[in-house]
């Protein structure tokens, strides 16, 4: 039986063909959904080096390399370049209270060092500050910094992204939350990183596809879907959201993975999982658009 150390190396490989069968563009490894802060710095390196192999160069893999050490980021940057990824991905270091010019400073120096390109995450409920909009600006210039991905929640600071890097070919805007999909490409994002896509891909691709294309009546339809997500996968009986423990009880059912969750986090209850189970056969039905 594996134990919270231990990385299952057959599930990253049905995760990864399940997300390619899915018709995703990329694949960010060891973010938020994907549990990355709360794993070994032996497990990271192996994640990387599984799903790069299995990928085998059919999409970009993305590489979460967040810390509260910047020669650990680096570090991990180098390894995900030795493995073939594509990008690197990093929010502000946490722990310390640090100013916007820290950060700015952080993170040139990062892309500096990194051979990967570098794409900034905004992930404030994580690590405690959003990304002033002016040290956007200035590290939207650095050579090997490629764009953000804003997991915020605001959305007049999402648009304003959008607006002022419309004409920017070489700094796109990624949103977080994937309920809000749609109406970012609408506002001229590049695309979403959407953890629900771990469990139901065509819903999350059919709803981009619809975003581009202004498809109104698809677009409802997906919305209607991933509130369902919310409501039985995502949120427990209590109507409180338990995210990433809900989401791996759902992919356990689908035989994706292990329900199991690293600490601190725990499992959902038994009166969830039995939420999940009821919902998931109409979940998997109603997502082949």
């Amino acid at each position: 039986m594996l134990t919270p150390d231990q990385l299952d190396v057959p599930a990253v490989g049905r995760i990864v063909e399940h997300l390619i069968a899915g018709g995703v563009s990329g694949i960010f490894v060891l973010g938020t959904t994907g549990e990355g802060p709360s794993l070994t710095q032996k497990m990271r390196y192996e994640m990387v080096e599984v799903t790069c192999k299995v990928v085998a160069g059919r999409i970009p893999v993305f590489v979460g390399v967040t810390e509260t050490c910047l020669a650990e980021s680096i570090a991990l940057a180098k390894h995900a370049a030795a493995c073939q990824a594509a990008a690197i991905v990093s929010a502000a270091p946490f722990y310390f209270d640090v100013s916007q010019k820290a950060l700015e400073a952080w993170f040139d120096a990062l892309a500096t060092a990194a051979q990967l390109p570098l794409m900034l995450y905004n992930m404030p409920s994580c690590v405690g500050v959003v990304l002033d909009p002016g040290i956007v600006e200035t590290l939207s210039h650095h050579p090997n910094i490629i764009g953000i991905k804003d997991s915020g929640g605001d959305m007049f600071y999402f648009k304003n992204l959008c607006e002022k890097y419309r004409q920017r070919k070489d700094f796109v805007i990624f949103i977080g939350p994937e309920e809000r999909l749609g109406d970012a490409v609408a506002l001229g994002a590049a695309g979403g990183v959407c953890g629900g896509a771990n469990l139901l891909p065509h819903l999350y691709t059919s709803f981009y596809k619809a975003a581009t294309l202004n498809d109104s009546a698809t677009i409802a339809k997906c919305k209607v879907q991933i509130q369902s997500v919310f409501n039985s996968v995502y949120c427990d009986t209590d109507d409180k959201m338990n995210l990433i423990p809900g989401l791996k009880r759902a992919m356990h059912e689908r035989g994706l993975c292990s329900a199991m969750v690293a600490p601190p986090l725990l499992p959902v209850t038994e009166a969830h999982a039995s939420k999940i189970c009821s919902a998931l056969p109409q979940l998997v039905a109603a997502s082949q658009f």
